[in-house]
């Protein structure tokens, strides 16, 4: 008994010198010690952060199959399907993936608001100020394509939207190559406006030009919109005029491609023969072109190829070979340019009859280009020396140019005066001369056609 008193003694602490130990029954003491998210194993932000990556690492699975419209239903929108996320304002990434999986299904104007909602946030994000740009520019290229309708004050709105975005990204990162492209497409392609698509074309070309071979090969997802920007100012650089410079660029393309083939040979090879046709180098034209029907896939479209070459024939006094080019693509697949240019061949053979027929035919089916068929009939029919029907051809292309764009046919003018005065209508030919005249003092010719009607009697 005693010893059992002693040993409690040597157990028993003063209650002042007693050390604080935590009960571990009293949870309250806990909650002092430890946040809910250390007890747990989280640190404070963590769980959002694992939240948000779960989300983004589950689309991302998603899109690699193109399965945009799960990735819709299981994550939009996102303030109903996220609000964790978006009260810890980390639903921006989430946003961004959302919106295109909305541009994939075709659906652009959500996934703009959803792009604006980022940028309001996080102004300076340029992968939301990209995005968007993309996205508008998107939409536009889906209305020209037929796939989608937005025209008038819509479509004027939503250029806009696209240059503004553009316009901030390439602040953002002045050096790129793709926002200029993609700007670039949107001048040229959306609004016909060459000159400032040029402009931007020339920018990517010469951002990727001179950047480190270090930085080209950290950024080579960029060198494809490079080669893109090379293919496409070659085109407008030709349309301008500076057969050259296009020679450079197209040149240039098929060098920088040739190992990636971006753009397929057959386009890029049609591209070489264009320039060299259009600075009068006939053979290396036709090498280039009958090298571009080569590579072409069997089922790909090559009538334009066949065209061109047909012409380049034409150029080179081959007659014989220009009938046989024309005749490589079936009836059912030849459109009104096809024709016209057939048509060229088949008079130069002296089938004129044919040719009357086919561009008959051509003028009849064509809505949106029937005045060019009908001025080669006129051309046809003076050639026949059949001035009043030739006069009667020019006068319908007038009237089905004015009527479709109410401005007046130049070329439709000149061939209605000319042919008057050879049908033996003198004052009518100086009234559409003069006609002519009101709307262009430089048109081609014109001097030729005023001296040959007013000073006929010298």
């Amino acid at each position: 008994m005693v010893k059992l008193q002693a040993a409690a003694k040597i157990i028993q602490t003063p209650q002042s010198k007693k050390p604080a130990q935590a009960d571990t029954r009293d949870t309250g003491t806990q909650a002092d010690l430890f946040s809910d998210q250390e007890l747990f194993g989280v640190k404070k932000g963590e769980f959002i952060k694992k939240s948000r990556n779960r989300v983004l690492a589950d689309i991302e699975e998603l899109a690699k199959n193109n399965r945009w419209n799960d990735i819709l239903s299981l994550y939009h929108p996102v303030d109903d399907k996220q609000p964790d996320l978006v009260r810890a304002g980390a639903d921006i990434p989430v946003r961004q993936k959302i919106a295109f999986a909305l541009g994939q299904t075709g659906a652009f104007d959500d996934a703009i608001k959803e792009l604006l909602v980022c940028v309001r946030a996080e102004p300076d994000n340029f992968m939301s100020r990209t995005s968007l740009a993309y996205t508008a520019y998107n939409s536009l290229y889906a209305a020209k394509n037929k796939k989608i309708f937005l025209a008038g004050e819509a479509r004027t709105q939503r250029i806009a939207l696209a240059h503004e975005h553009f316009k901030k990204a390439q602040d953002l990162r002045p050096d790129g190559i793709t926002n200029f492209y993609r700007q670039g497409m949107l001048f040229s392609q959306i609004e016909n406006k060459p000159g400032p698509g040029l402009e931007k074309f020339d920018i990517a070309c010469f951002n990727w030009e001179h950047l480190t071979d270090e930085k080209k090969a950290e950024r080579q997802q960029e060198k494809k919109n490079y080669v893109k920007s090379l293919y496409r100012s070659a085109s407008l650089l030709l349309a301008s005029g500076n057969g050259i410079k296009a020679l450079e660029r197209i040149t240039a393309c098929l060098k920088q491609d040739e190992q990636t083939h971006y753009i397929s040979l057959a386009f890029k090879y049609f591209a070489l023969g264009k320039v060299q046709f259009c600075m009068d180098h006939y053979d290396e034209a036709k090498s280039a072109l009958l090298f571009a029907l080569q590579s072409s896939n069997r089922n790909d479209s090559t009538d334009f190829i066949h065209e061109l070459l047909a012409r380049t024939y034409l150029a080179m006094g081959k007659t014989d070979k220009a009938v046989e080019t024309i005749g490589g693509v079936p009836e059912k697949f030849r459109r009104p340019y096809y024709r016209w240019t057939e048509a060229d061949v088949l008079c130069t053979a002296g089938r004129f009859e044919q040719a009357k027929t086919i561009l008959t035919a051509a003028a009849a089916r064509d809505s949106r280009s029937r005045h060019i068929s009908l001025i080669r009939l006129a051309k046809i029919e003076y050639t026949l020396k059949n001035y009043t029907q030739a006069m009667e051809h020019a006068a319908k292309a007038c009237d089905f140019f004015t009527g479709n764009w109410g401005n007046p046919y130049l070329e439709g003018l000149f061939w209605q005066s000319l042919c008057a005065f050879k049908a033996g209508q003198p004052q009518k030919a100086d009234q559409l001369l003069t006609e002519l005249e009101r709307h262009s003092r430089f048109y081609p010719n014109l001097d030729r056609l005023r001296a040959m009607i007013r000073h006929s009697d010298d």
